[in-house]
């Protein structure tokens, strides 16, 4: 169970957004903090991922160049669009 203290504006926001959408305020707290909670872990997930590649690289120093990833890029959705570049 969690309590959750709301300044005056947000409650008088969802007591308006519960009244026009015919939910509780319980319920609309709850979707709120569900969709908070799923984007704040993908941020996290994506972080990870993100140091995860700099360590990898920083151990092999393994990168694709930018020119190489600009000249794929600049093939997508033409009849000859080229494979991703790799390491």
């Amino acid at each position: 169970m969690l309590g959750v203290r709301l300044d005056e504006q947000l409650e008088r926001r969802l007591n308006a957004l519960a009244a026009k959408t015919q939910r509780s305020k319980s319920f609309l707290a709850k979707e709120a903090l569900s969709r908070y909670i799923e984007e704040e872990e993908k941020v996290q997930r994506e972080n990870e991922i993100a140091i995860a590649r700099w360590e990898e690289y920083q151990e092999t120093g393994e990168s694709v160049s930018n020119d190489a990833v600009t000249d794929w890029l600049e093939s997508w959705g033409s009849d000859l669009e080229k494979s991703c570049p790799a390491k």
